[in-house]
């Protein structure tokens, strides 16, 4: 029987579920934004706490060098999958708006990959997690996210490793999901205010938030984080602001100790 704190958010609930914890078990490979920021803003030697780990695809990545790793979830169950997956790790049972489990400038680098902030379903609740992630880094330690783009008006077509006959086809599928875009895009609220919840299909439908490094930045900085760097989700390649499906941030934290 789902608990009731389960049956109150219903993404905790699809992230529960043994087949969307499969799917995140399948994934093992950073994203090109993940690679450029980690390469660029984490060194050797760092405790880094990786909030949202899901099925531990970003876990190799991290903890290798790092002098101490911890892998949080709020899903009991992913954690419970990245603890058979990596025994020899650290992984705890968290919620990302209530970190009172770890000490005040715990680590050096706080990770919340693939949009896992979106998945919080109230702004009070994204404004303790940015407070809680300043709180467990030392001054001057690192927080790198991404956010879903509220401002996403089409795709660019996915042609890299695509033979001469696919090209088309890809380039043809992409404008077809652009129009749909667009016209989803305009009709709704969230792109002229650049933030907002929307209604993802994603896991046969979950509730998320979309914002714009514009409606970003004021929530870091009122929790005591600056941006350093901001990047194109998935790829830093993608230069336009409407094409962009998340914006990936590196920042700082600013807070005295």
């Amino acid at each position: 029987m789902m608990d009731t704190r389960m049956q109150a958010d219903a993404n905790l609930a699809k992230y529960e579920t043994g087949e969307v914890v499969s799917y995140y078990e399948r994934q093992t490979e950073l994203q090109p934004a993940e690679a450029h920021l980690f390469s660029r803003h984490l060194r050797p030697g760092l405790a880094i706490l990786d909030i949202g780990v899901g099925g531990g695809r970003t876990t190799p990545h991290l903890a290798k060098g790092a002098a101490r790793y911890v892998g949080a979830d709020y899903s009991k169950a992913m954690v419970d999958s990245c603890r058979a997956r990596f025994p020899a790790l650290e992984f705890r049972h968290c919620d990302a708006t209530d970190m009172s489990q770890f000490r005040d400038g715990e680590f050096d680098a706080v990770v919340f990959s693939f949009n896992g902030i979106d998945v919080i379903r109230s702004d009070e609740g994204r404004k303790r997690c940015l407070e809680e992630t300043a709180r467990v880094l030392k001054p001057g330690g690192v927080f790198i996210f991404s956010s879903h783009n509220a401002r996403i008006l089409g795709v660019w077509p996915e042609l890299h490793g695509a033979r001469p006959h696919q090209v088309a086809w890809r380039m043809v599928r992409a404008l077809g999901k652009s129009a749909q875009f667009t016209l989803k895009a305009l009709r709704g609220k969230v792109f002229a205010a650049g933030q907002g919840y929307i209604h993802d299909p994603v896991h046969g439908g979950m509730d998320h938030y979309v914002s714009t490094p514009e409606t970003m930045a004021p929530q870091l900085q009122q929790a005591g984080l600056e941006i350093l760097e901001q990047v194109a989700g998935p790829s830093p390649q993608v230069r336009s602001p409407y094409l962009v499906p998340w914006h990936y941030y590196a920042c700082r934290r600013t807070l005295p100790s």
